[in-house]
């Protein structure tokens, strides 16, 4: 599982409800919480651009990443991980590692960074 890219049912908050919502997203599946939970990054367009990390975002064009098929430009946030259980993985959409392996491992490295800038600020 670690490495592939799911469509997952995944919380947000909704501003125009003012509530929590639910919707279908894509996610890349980077770590096993436990035998049944995975650690996943959003992978999101992003709307608004102020919403952007200019560092720990990790842009994917679609003609860069074309088994994806995603319709626009979008980011793998590496700073917004999740844990999610297996029954919220809806469809698997890539094996995201063996397909794109440079821009995993670059999406690796930034999130390697950022739990080290994490830990180092908890102190």
């Amino acid at each position: 599982m670690i490495g592939k890219a799911y469509v997952s049912t995944f919380p947000f908050y909704d501003n125009r409800t003012g509530s929590m919502s639910f919707k279908n997203r894509p996610v890349l599946i980077v770590g096993s919480a436990d035998s049944r939970d995975y650690v996943v990054l959003p992978i999101s367009r992003v709307t608004n651009q102020n919403n952007l990390d200019s560092y720990y975002d990790v842009p994917i064009d679609t003609a860069d990443v074309p088994l994806m098929n995603l319709r626009q430009r979008s980011y793998i946030r590496t700073h917004k991980q999740s844990v999610i259980h297996a029954g919220e993985l809806t469809r698997e959409i890539i094996d995201f590692r063996a397909e794109y392996r440079d821009i995993y491992a670059e999406v690796i490295k930034r999130m390697e960074e950022f739990q080290k800038e994490l830990i180092s600020n908890a102190f």
